[in-house]
C-alpha cells in the first residue's frame, strides 16, 4: 500500500494504489461469495461470530469497516476480529464494541508507511462534552460539525460530510434517524485534532478521531478512513510492516507476538495475557467456521500460584450476607487471592475503650471461609482521642497502640496484613494541619508495637501516601518529599517499624508504561505535568529514597491502584471521562503485567471490587470500580480474571 507520492509519475501510481487498496466498493455486505456472505474472497477471511456478524451489517458493512483481516481470537481477555479499519471486540454481555484504535498502547503513531498524521491536540480533546452533560447528545454532535469541516484551506475535505454518512437509515432501518449520528460517534469516536495537511504531501489532508484517520485525498477528490486496523495485525505478525512504523514499535507489547507453534501462539507471553492467537491469522475457505480457540467470555483463573500478591479493595460491611457472598465469590472468580478492606477506627470504638467488632468480624469469616488472605487498613481516631492540633489522629498515640493490639490479638492467623493509616501526606486523612511526617511516625511506631504484641506473624505496611505534585503546608505534602522525610526522622528510626512499604499510585490518564518524557500518551490531554501522574516513573522515585535511605531491600505492595472509567467528570477526576472501560481493563493488565516484573513489587491490590453498589456515579469511587451495582463485570474485570497469574 502506497500513501506518499514524491513525483508526479509516483503520484499517479500513489492515486492507482489508493483506488484499488482503500476505495472499497460501498455497496452494503460485498462478497464474492453469494452462497457464504459472510466470507471475503478480497481477503480470505470470514465472520463467524453472529454478534460481530450482526454489528457488520448494522454499521455500515465493508464501508464502514473494510474487509476483515484475521479470524476471531482472544486478545488481552477479549474475542477479537481485526477489519483493514477497525478492531471489534465482544464484551461478556454480548455486546459489540469498537477498540480505541488510536489510544496510547495500541497505535498512538503518527508516521506510518512516509505519512504523517496529525498528533492528539490537547486544546481539542479538553473541548470535548462529557457523557455526563444532560445535553451530551446534542453537544457531541454539534463539536463533531464543529471539529470536522467539509471545507479546508479552500479544499472540498468533507470531514463532516464523511462522518454523517458512516451509517445510514439503510443500515440500521430499525433506528430513528435521530440517534444515527450516535452511531456514528460509535464507530469513529470524538475529533482529537485539527485538519492537517501531510508535510511531505500537499494533496493529502486528515482528521486525527479517537478511532480513526480520515484521509482526503485531493488526486481523487475522495475521503475515507485509512485502513488502520490492518497495521495492528502487522504489528503482531511482523509482516508488510513499514519501516517507520517498525521503528516506532520496537517496544510495543504487540509487536511480533504472533508464534505459530508456541503455546498459544504468542512468542512472549508475559507481555500478552489473557491472548491466544492460534489460527488467528490462517486464511479460511467460504461457508468454514472455526479453527481458532474458543471464543466464550472468559472465566476466573485458579488461586495464583507464587509469592506474588494479586487483591482487590472490596466492600463487604453494613451490607447483606448475601451481597458479601457474590463479593467474595467474583473474587475467586477472577482468581485472586488478597481481599482488602478499611477499617474506621471510630466506627468500632464508638465508646471508649468498648469495641464492636461485628461488621469486622463477618468481613473476615466470609473471607476466611472463601480461602482468601486479608489485608486490614485502618485510620480515622474516635472524636474523643483527638485535639484540634491532632487533626484525624489521636493526640495520644498509645490508645492507637491499644487498639491494634486488641484488633490483632482478636483475629490471629486470620488477618495476614495491617496497613497503618491512609494517605497520611493528605489532610482529609491526617486532618488539616496535621500532614506532617513527625506526627506520623509515633502513630506507626504504636500501630506496629500493637500489631506485634497481638500477632507476631502479621505484616505490617507503612500507611500508603497519595502521589501528588502539591506541597500546601498542613494540607497536602509530595508523596517523595514526604518520605524523604520520615526516613531523615531520627537517623532512618521508621525503618525499624513496618515489613513492608505500601503504595497508592495511579496512572490517572497515562497508559502504564507512558513517562513524563512521552506526555503526549495520556489520554486527556492532562495530568502529565508532573511524575506523580505516572505510576511506574513514581514507583522508580520511591525506590530511589529506599536505596538512598538503606533500605534498598525493602519490599513495595501497590496496596491501590487503579483506572477510573465513568461518563460523570468528578471534580478532580475529570480525566475518567477520557478513560474507556475497554482501556481500563487495558491498562489494569498492563499495569499488573509490568509491577510482577519489578522485582521490588511483591503485590498489587486493585482499587476498587465492587464500590459500585455502595456510592453514586458522582463519587470518585464509582469509576475505579470493575463490577458493576448488580454484580455484573465490566470488562477490567473480565481481563483481570483471564489474565495468567502465574
Amino acid at each position: 500500500m502506497s500513501i506518499r507520492s514524491f513525483t508526479r509519475a509516483s503520484r499517479l501510481l500513489s492515486v492507482a494504489v489508493l483506488l484499488l487498496v482503500l476505495v472499497i466498493p460501498a455497496a452494503p455486505g460485498a462478497s464474492a461469495q453469494s452462497s457464504d456472505p459472510r466470507f471475503f474472497s478480497q481477503t480470505n477471511f470470514r465472520i463467524d461470530n453472529d454478534a460481530f456478524w450482526d454489528f457488520f451489517q448494522r454499521r455500515g458493512t465493508v464501508r464502514t469497516f473494510g474487509y476483515p483481516v484475521s479470524r476471531v481470537f482472544r486478545l488481552d481477555g477479549f474475542p477479537v476480529q481485526i477489519f483493514q479499519r477497525e478492531v471489534m471486540q465482544l464484551w461478556q454481555d454480548g455486546s459489540v464494541h469498537t477498540l480505541n484504535l488510536l489510544d496510547a498502547g495500541l497505535l498512538p503513531y503518527t508516521r506510518i508507511n512516509g505519512s504523517t498524521f496529525p498528533a492528539p491536540d490537547p486544546s481539542v480533546i479538553m473541548q470535548t462534552p462529557t457523557p455526563s452533560d444532560p445535553a451530551y447528545a446534542t453537544r457531541i454532535v454539534q463539536f463533531v460539525q464543529d471539529q470536522a469541516p467539509d471545507t479546508f484551506q479552500g479544499e472540498p475535505v468533507n470531514f463532516a460530510q464523511t462522518f454523517n454518512t458512516t451509517v445510514t437509515a439503510q443500515d440500521a432501518p430499525d433506528a430513528p434517524e435521530s440517534i444515527l449520528p450516535l452511531f456514528n460517534l460509535d464507530v469513529w469516536g470524538a475529533p482529537t485534532s485539527q485538519p492537517a495537511r501531510d508535510p511531505n504531501n500537499a494533496n493529502f489532508i486528515y482528521l486525527r478521531f479517537q478511532r480513526g484517520i480520515m484521509h482526503y485525498d485531493r488526486g481523487c477528490g475522495c475521503t475515507q478512513g485509512l485502513l488502520l486496523a490492518d497495521y495492528l495485525k502487522s504489528i503482531i505478525t511482523g509482516q508488510n510492516l513499514p519501516s517507520d512504523l517498525a521503528a516506532q514499535v520496537q517496544t510495543s507489547r504487540y509487536y511480533q507476538q504472533y508464534a505459530p507453534g508456541k503455546p498459544g501462539s504468542i512468542a512472549r507471553p508475559n507481555d500478552l495475557p489473557g491472548s491466544d492467537l492460534t489460527s488467528a491469522f490462517d486464511q479460511q475457505q467460504p461457508g468454514v467456521s472455526g479453527g481458532g480457540p474458543p471464543v466464550a467470555p472468559p472465566v476466573g483463573n485458579p488461586t495464583p500460584t507464587g509469592s506474588f500478591a494479586y487483591g482487590f479493595q472490596v466492600h463487604t460491611t453494613h451490607v447483606s450476607p448475601q451481597a458479601r457472598s457474590a463479593v467474595v465469590g467474583n473474587v475467586k472468580l477472577a482468581g485472586f487471592g488478597w481481599v482488602k478492606h478499611q477499617i474506621e477506627w471510630l466506627s468500632v470504638e464508638q465508646t471508649q475503650g468498648v469495641f464492636d467488632w461485628s461488621e469486622v468480624d463477618a468481613a473476615v469469616n466470609s473471607d476466611l471461609d472463601a480461602g482468601l488472605n486479608i489485608m486490614l487498613s485502618v485510620q480515622h481516631a474516635p472524636v474523643f482521642y483527638r485535639s484540634p492540633a491532632s487533626g484525624l489522629m489521636p493526640t495520644d498515640p498509645s490508645t492507637f497502640q491499644t487498639f491494634m493490639q486488641s484488633m490483632a490479638s482478636r483475629y490471629v492467623g486470620k488477618v495476614k496484613a495491617y496497613e497503618i493509616w491512609n494517605e497520611e501526606n493528605l489532610d482529609r486523612e491526617a486532618g488539616t494541619g496535621n500532614v506532617n511526617p513527625t506526627t506520623y511516625l509515633p502513630l506507626l511506631k504504636a500501630g506496629y508495637t500493637g500489631t506485634k504484641s497481638g500477632d507476631s506473624n502479621a505484616q505490617v505496611f507503612l500507611g500508603a501516601l497519595s502521589p501528588t505534585g502539591a506541597n500546601q503546608p498542613g494540607v497536602t505534602m509530595d508523596d517523595v518529599a514526604y518520605l524523604q522525610a520520615l526516613y531523615a526522622l531520627n537517623n532512618g528510626e521508621v525503618k525499624n517499624y513496618f515489613d513492608v512499604l505500601a503504595a497508592h499510585l495511579s496512572g490517572f490518564s497515562n497508559p502504564p508504561d507512558c513517562t513524563p518524557s512521552t506526555p503526549q500518551c495520556s489520554l486527556s490531554g492532562a495530568w502529565n505535568t508532573d511524575p506523580s501522574f505516572f505510576a511506574f516513573t513514581r514507583l522508580g522515585q520511591y525506590r530511589d529514597v529506599l536505596t538512598q535511605a538503606g533500605d534498598a531491600n525493602r519490599q513495595v505492595w501497590l496496596t491501590e491502584f487503579g483506572y477510573d472509567s465513568s461518563t460523570v467528570a468528578v471534580p478532580g477526576y475529570e480525566y475518567s471521562t477520557f478513560i474507556s472501560e475497554d482501556a481500563q481493563a487495558r491498562f489494569l493488565v498492563q499495569a499488573i503485567q509490568m509491577a510482577r516484573q519489578t522485582p521490588l513489587v511483591g503485590g498489587v491490590i486493585v482499587w476498587n471490587l465492587n464500590f459500585q453498589m455502595v456510592v453514586p456515579q458522582t463519587d470518585e469511587k464509582w469509576g475505579f470500580g470493575v463490577l458493576r451495582a448488580d454484580f455484573t463485570p465490566r470488562p477490567a474485570f473480565s481481563a483481570l480474571a483471564s489474565m495468567p497469574k502465574s
